[in-house]
């Protein structure tokens, strides 16, 4: 199997799953446990902290489909704990819930090997929050770590994405309304929801590109490497849905 296919097979699932753990009630309780911020205030504070402490306006470009003043407030919010340990932690908890999603599967490590060999081998240049995720540290377990190194890679093609709408100029509320509609945006913490979408053939043209950036991530790997691939990531969600 080709580069540009195993992206394509792999990009929906991966996003899909490996978002999964961020809206687990679960999570939030463990963070707020750890000494973030209550609701999505943790979310920000765990999910960018993997960066370490830095500035609020590199916490903005890292979640570039949040509204900017959302994410300003969420990341300010008070915490206990400094950013980069909440990053730590809320990497931690990313694999402690992987550990209930895909307990008695079998492919864990097989899984989380080869997503290794595409995460530590992946272009980190503007992509310094899949950078950090990759960073985090590793645990042992074949399920947890096969988790997080799901949610590593769900950042991967998510900072290629990001990148691709910077260079076409793209505004982000715009993108949002587009592909995730007002519902999301609202989420997000957007607020004018009755903005234009873009444009559908700059949609078309980014997503073009993100496709084409996000296949060199699994170039490293060989044809026999991506087909398993493909079929673990399907195996490892049909495992999780069915728990």
């Amino acid at each position: 199997m080709d580069a540009w296919s195993t992206a394509q097979l792999v990009s929906r699932p991966i996003n899909k799953f490996g978002a999964r753990f961020m809206l687990d009630p679960v999570t939030f309780a463990l963070s707020v446990e750890a000494g973030m911020s209550t609701g999505f205030a943790s979310h920000t504070q765990g999910r960018v902290g993997v960066m370490g402490d830095v500035d609020v306006e590199l916490a903005v470009a890292s979640m570039m489909f949040f509204d900017p003043d959302y994410v300003r407030t969420n990341w300010n919010e008070p915490i206990a704990i400094t950013k980069a340990e909440a990053g730590a932690a809320y990497a931690a908890i990313c694999a402690e819930r992987g550990r209930t999603y895909l307990q008695g599967f079998e492919g864990a490590a097989r899984l989380s090997e080869l997503l290794e060999i595409v995460a530590d081998g992946a272009d980190d240049t503007d992509a310094a929050l899949f950078a950090g995720w990759r960073d985090a540290h590793r645990p042992e377990d074949a399920a947890g770590r096969a988790y997080l190194m799901v949610a590593t890679i769900r950042e991967l093609r998510g900072c290629r994405h990001m990148s691709a709408c910077r260079a076409a100029g793209a505004d982000p509320l715009a993108m949002t309304l587009a592909q995730s509609g007002i519902a999301w945006a609202a989420i997000h913490g957007f607020r004018d929801l009755h903005a234009a979408p873009a444009d559908n053939n700059l949609v078309e043209a980014i997503e073009a590109a993100t496709e084409q950036s996000d296949a060199e991530n699994y170039t490293c790997l060989t044809d026999d490497e991506r087909a398993e691939l493909v079929e673990l990531v399907e195996a490892a969600v049909a495992h999780a849905a069915s728990d």
